[in-house]
Order: C-alpha cells, then structure tokens, then sequence
C-alpha cells in the first residue's frame, strides 16, 4: 500500500484536478510502495481533455517515490473496470463533475 504522505498528494491533485473518485490497483495492492514497480489508479470525474495533465501532475513525482504512474478513466469503460471496482481501493471521494461525462 502506498504511504501516507503519497496518498495525500494524490489526493491533493486529485481534488486540483475536480476528480469524483480515484481507485488504487494493481501492484501497491499487495507490494509497499517501495517494492511495486508502478502506481496504478483509476480515476473518475476527469474529462479526456484533463487527464494527460492530471497523469503529467502524477508521474515520477518526488512525493511518490518518483515512480512511473498509471492513469485511466472509469468513463472509458476500460476492461480492467470490474476488477477496480471490486478488488481496487478507493482512495479519493469527491464530487462528480458533469465536465467529465
């Protein structure tokens, strides 16, 4: 799992950015930060226009070990979305903006 001060920086951007949700998976899952070889998150509420600068604000951040960083929508209806929403953790609630639908 990730480490405190990281899943305040996300969630910091996070909010930056207005996402709904954001959802840890993947590796950090079962690995600490320091042994997992990427981040994975799935977030929600970020439109497509947004989200390059939501992952450039994210990728080999220093608050994040600078490790490299996955990002995808939940409203690109992503194959991997079953599996977030019922193995992922959610680490970041906000409110839904109708930017991104």
């Amino acid at each position: 799992m990730l480490r405190e001060e990281s899943l305040r920086f996300i969630r910091a951007v996070a909010g930056e950015f207005g996402a709904a949700r954001v959802f840890l998976f993947g590796s950090c899952l079962s690995q600490s930060q320091d042994h997992a070889h990427d981040l994975d998150l799935a977030v929600e509420g970020i439109s497509e226009d947004r989200l390059d600068a939501f992952w450039d604000r994210l990728m080999w951040a220093e608050a994040l070990g600078r490790k490299p960083v996955d990002a995808i929508r939940l409203e690109d209806r992503h194959w991997l979305n079953p599996i977030i929403l019922d193995e992922g953790v959610l680490i970041y609630e906000g409110q839904l903006s109708s930017v991104a639908q």
